[in-house]
């Protein structure tokens, strides 16, 4: 007897592991022998609606029985037979022998005449099929009892499994609040796993919504609060014990993620049941907390330029649909004595805005500023339907400051220049448009020029003005790539002395290895196992030393490590290369290492010195060897004044005998 054929339309990486993985779980369960195909007809095809490819293969479906993945009810589309996720083998199994009986049925012989003229009886009411019957039954298996509201959008939370036992952890408010007031101040290694030890447990047990609701939001705040904590102590902890520093940075973002599932619990289990936030009070609180607690972990995430935690984008995606499906988007009233400060758009807009303009090439103090700064423009952001005019725009000119939105997708939002018409199409699509935030940030510009003069320097300024290209999606690559050549290791050293050792002595003891992915006109970007590696900044100078080619300097120019644990560099390449020189200030008797460097805006100008942070001041005098030679010189304009390093000009002076 010849297998029955399974093809798979599109699905996700993650499904089709899944569903390799429930057929040879199921294979003992199976009356007939099922195979997965990639290529020709087969007997039944597999579909999803998870993401905008999958969807595209479920329209644009032919003839054949159909099988379509589905979490909970949460579609309105017809099906042979509904697989509810995560699939189970017994489950799946009898899908499958379902759809067999059904390919038996349809293939047996017509009945005869003679049998279709036999006696007629009395017209009753035509009962269900046994195919009928079992496929009810199995869509009533696969798929929840209870029944999400048809008309809302579905939601695909991921969620840690419960457990029946009573929990060992505080189930009292009060309780909880005095516990929590009694963990030591200013150690967040203690806070954080304190909290964690109470708040995992909380979240795998099955507890009445008003307790659950309760309990978390008296976690909510010292929980928040750790997010935008940074007095001295903590900044010298990361100078000096990076990797202990980065402990705890890891241990906060579980415990954001952990009170987020809180309250995900709550929108899950009112969510199954049908409810609607709009009336039902604890689902919409837990709504608008959720979007808080994703958006937080994503700023945490940005703090230190990773990326997202997974699926943290696109369920925040999801409550905004919702959301705006349910009409209670713009809720921001304290719902029974628990105050909504902020709205689920201004939260989502907030964060979207922040992604949008590139954390990742900001200085890392810069990132707290610039979501500080975004709250003010959320109310200038639009959010809409796509146009007949917008899905099928072409012009980069009318398409400026306009982002697609893909609700299916982890990912921000994407320049509508470089979205795809038929994702445009989609019908959960949304444009984005930042021209009222454009126009507001110009006004800021002239109110700002016109009270303090256009010489006037504000941080929150310069930093609008980094952050333009981005908003209004004019930004292009700085450099033009050359022409492609093969992933290469190259050693790179981090600050002046080790560079110098580099430089001078051939030492790359204090360089690691890197590969390089690819190189520009004046730029390259880097990779390399982050483990290892200690935690990089925005502007910091980096050598680059590579077999048979001369050394170059170069500065960090924007970072990024993903879920995977790679850290990706991307670096402004020197133009001219280093010189190791020794110096001493003056009235100072330590030797001191830096690097000379033609100034790169007049080659025809004496060299510049780079010295360690903190060395400079107009007019010092430095006496610098060179190799044989020894002068003196005076420090004159200062020209960078970076993360770790300071270059500045300088005029030699006669040495005084």
């Amino acid at each position: 007897m010849t297998a029955l054929r399974l093809k798979a339309c599109n699905l996700s990486n993650i499904d089709n592991t899944s569903l390799k993985s429930m057929l040879s779980l199921a294979r003992d369960l199976l009356s007939r022998e099922w195979v997965i195909i990639e290529q020709g007809p087969a007997d039944l095809y597999l579909y999803s609606l998870d993401t905008a490819d999958s969807k595209i293969a479920w329209l644009q479906r032919g003839e054949g029985l159909t099988a379509l993945l589905v979490v909970g009810n949460n579609t309105d589309e017809t099906a042979d037979v509904f697989l509810k996720k995560p699939l189970r083998a017994k489950n799946f199994s009898e899908a499958l022998n379902a759809i067999e009986q059904k390919i038996k049925v349809s293939k047996q012989p017509q009945k005869t005449a003679k049998k279709k003229q036999d006696k007629v009886k009395p017209k009753t009411v035509k009962k269900p099929s046994i195919f009928a019957s079992l496929s009810s039954n199995i869509s009533k298996a696969l798929t929840s009892k209870q029944s999400p509201a048809k008309d809302l959008p579905a939601l695909t939370l991921y969620l840690p499994e419960t457990n029946k036992a009573k929990p060992d952890t505080i189930l009292d408010s009060a309780l909880l609040k005095q516990w929590l007031d009694g963990l030591p101040e200013n150690d967040d290694d203690k806070i954080i796993s304190s909290i964690l030890s109470n708040l995992s447990p909380l979240n795998r047990a099955v507890i009445p919504a008003k307790i659950r609701l309760a309990l978390l939001d008296v976690y909510r705040q010292p929980i928040s609060k750790l997010v935008f904590h940074r007095d001295m102590a903590t900044i010298k902890r990361e100078i000096e014990s990076p990797a202990e520093f980065f402990k705890t940075v890891n241990a906060l973002s579980l415990l954001l993620e952990e009170l987020a599932i809180g309250y995900k619990i709550i929108i899950n289990n009112a969510y199954q049941q049908g409810a609607r936030p709009q009336s039902n009070d604890q689902f919409l609180i837990a709504l608008n907390r959720a979007t808080e607690l994703n958006s937080l972990c994503i700023l945490h995430a940005y703090r230190y330029y990773r990326s997202a935690p997974t699926n943290t984008m696109h369920e925040l995606h999801q409550f905004y649909i919702y959301s705006e499906a349910s009409e209670t988007l713009h809720n921001s009233d304290s719902v029974k004595d628990i105050d909504i400060d902020t709205s689920v758009y201004q939260i989502y807009c907030q964060i979207i805005l922040s992604g949008i303009a590139d954390p990742y090439s900001l200085e890392k103090y810069d990132i707290f500023r610039l979501y500080n700064l975004m709250e003010k423009l959320t109310d200038k952001i639009e959010i809409t339907p796509l146009s007949h005019k917008q899905k099928k725009a072409t012009s980069e000119f009318l398409m400026s400051g306009n982002f697609c939105i893909d609700y299916t997708s982890d990912h921000l939002p994407t320049p509508l220049t470089k979205t795809a018409t038929e994702k445009r199409a989609l019908p959960q699509t949304r444009i984005l448009n930042t021209q009222g935030v454009l126009l507001a940030i110009e006004q800021v510009f002239a109110k700002a020029t016109k009270a303090a003069g256009p010489g006037s320097y504000d941080l929150d300024m310069q930093l609008l003005k980094k952050i333009i290209p981005q908003i209004n999606t004019s930004y292009e690559r700085k450099y033009h790539r050359l022409p492609s050549v093969k992933h290469r290791q190259i050693n790179m050293a981090n600050g002046v002395l080790s560079i110098h050792k580099g430089l001078n002595d051939d030492n790359l003891s204090a360089a690691l290895e890197w590969t390089m992915i690819n190189q520009g006109s004046g730029g390259m970007m880097a990779s390399r196992d982050s483990e290892g590696c200690r935690q990089l900044n925005i502007g910091e100078l980096m050598g680059i030393f590579e077999h048979k080619l001369p050394p170059k300097l170069t500065t960090i120019r924007w970072l990024h490590t993903n879920n995977n644990g790679t850290l990706q560099v991307g670096l402004d390449v020197h133009s001219d290369h280093p010189v190791a020189v020794s110096y001493t200030p003056e009235g100072e008797t330590k030797l001191q290492r830096g690097l000379l460097l033609p100034d790169e805006n007049d080659p025809k100008q004496a060299m510049t010195l780079i010295v360690n942070k903190g060395v400079y001041s107009t007019n010092r005098v430095f006496h610098i060897i060179e190799g044989p030679e020894e002068y003196t010189v005076s420090a004159d304009k200062l020209i960078d004044n970076a993360f770790n390093y300071e270059r500045f000009s300088f005029t030699i002076t006669p040495t005084k005998r």
